[in-house]
């Protein structure tokens, strides 16, 4: 059997997309470390297109929603504000909570979790007393929020003797406006696909940084169930071969970080960030063609050592097109490939 060639060579690149409204994204169940924070898409390829980036709605707080203690007894105000739930845009109008009751023995407390509906309604949920504690469904800890719903902050409710009912004004140390489920915190990246690493998920997927926690549950002493929703609308990029096109090469690099200390009797290097670059020629006769569509954009390129295999190398990057027009020779264009991030080896 002869040696290949690149005879029966492949290269697509990225030309269209599919659309996927907003939806909600699949979290993974392993491995561990990544439970709670990687979410996966629909899409194979997230398409590179900045125009076509992901739009992601993270269960959480965008504007407003400050807490402040009541005029009248236990009670405590909200101002007016806006959430995302479930991939959908809500407005909470300005109001009050009451009913808020407080602990019957001295040394204890009963905290308050107040959070919004689908509807915009502030809900409370009403926490176990005892003394005070961080443990979460505990007697004294604040209580495990509502399923679908978004936490705008806790009031802890402390003993008052006074009167017989233990009617006071909410005092404003025991108000918690701060801890809010926000929906810009945590940061996350777009993996446009998750190919490499441990245990890959071979599609497009949202990481953030931290994890979600698991503070949401049907009961208030929990456990928890249920950790916020992440809801995304995208494009799943779609593929076109580059027809007459030849000597397609790329180069695979790595950064490094070089570092010496004191006593060192030698410099120590380690693995920085992955790239790449390539680029190949094709032939043109239209002004108008997909070299046109492609230039000066980031995309994803695929390319198929050979065409009658399933095995391929994918790519994010940016294309740039030089073309000559010699008298004597081939009408040809230079594509220059810069890449974003690393190739993936894909078998299928």
């Amino acid at each position: 059997m002869g040696r290949k060639t690149g005879r029966d060579v492949i290269v697509q690149m990225e030309i269209g997309a599919t659309y996927y409204p907003m939806t909600a994204l699949t979290p993974v169940t392993s491995p561990s470390s990544e439970v709670g924070k990687k979410f996966e898409t629909l899409a194979t390829f997230l398409s590179a297109q900045e125009s076509y980036q992901p739009s992601v709605r993270l269960d959480g707080v965008i504007s407003g929603l400050t807490l402040s203690p009541g005029a009248d007894y236990n009670t405590v105000d909200f101002t007016a504000g806006q959430i995302y739930l479930k991939g959908e845009l809500i407005s909470v109008n300005a109001g009050g909570v009451d009913g808020l009751e407080r602990p019957t023995a001295t040394g204890t407390v009963v905290v308050y979790a107040l959070s919004v509906n689908a509807s915009g309604v502030v809900n409370k949920t009403k926490g176990i007393q005892g003394a005070s504690t961080a443990t979460r469904g505990a007697a004294g800890g604040p209580p495990f929020i509502p399923v679908d719903e978004v936490l705008i902050g806790y009031v802890t409710m402390t003993y008052y003797g006074g009167t017989a009912s233990g009617a006071s004004v909410v005092a404003a140390s025991e108000v918690n406006s701060e801890s809010k489920e926000r929906a810009n915190i945590p940061s996350y990246e777009t993996m446009h696909h998750d190919g490499a690493g441990n245990d890959p998920t071979n599609v497009g997927c949202v990481r953030f940084f931290t994890a979600l926690p698991l503070i949401h549950a049907a009961t208030a002493a929990g456990p928890g169930t249920n950790r916020r929703n992440v809801y995304a609308s995208y494009y799943d990029a779609e593929f076109e071969q580059v027809s007459d096109s030849k000597d397609f090469n790329w180069d695979e690099d790595i950064t490094t970080v070089k570092s010496k200390a004191y006593l060192d009797s030698s410099e120590e290097s380690s693995l920085g960030t992955p790239s790449w670059s390539g680029g190949g020629s094709v032939y043109w006769d239209k002004v108008d063609d997909i070299l046109s569509m492609v230039k000066n954009t980031k995309r994803w390129v695929r390319m198929y050592p050979d065409k009658d295999e399933t095995a391929y190398v994918a790519g994010r990057a940016v294309v740039k097109v030089s073309r000559t027009m010699p008298v004597e020779d081939n009408m040809m264009a230079t594509i220059t490939l810069d890449g974003s991030g690393a190739l993936y080896h894909k078998t299928a």
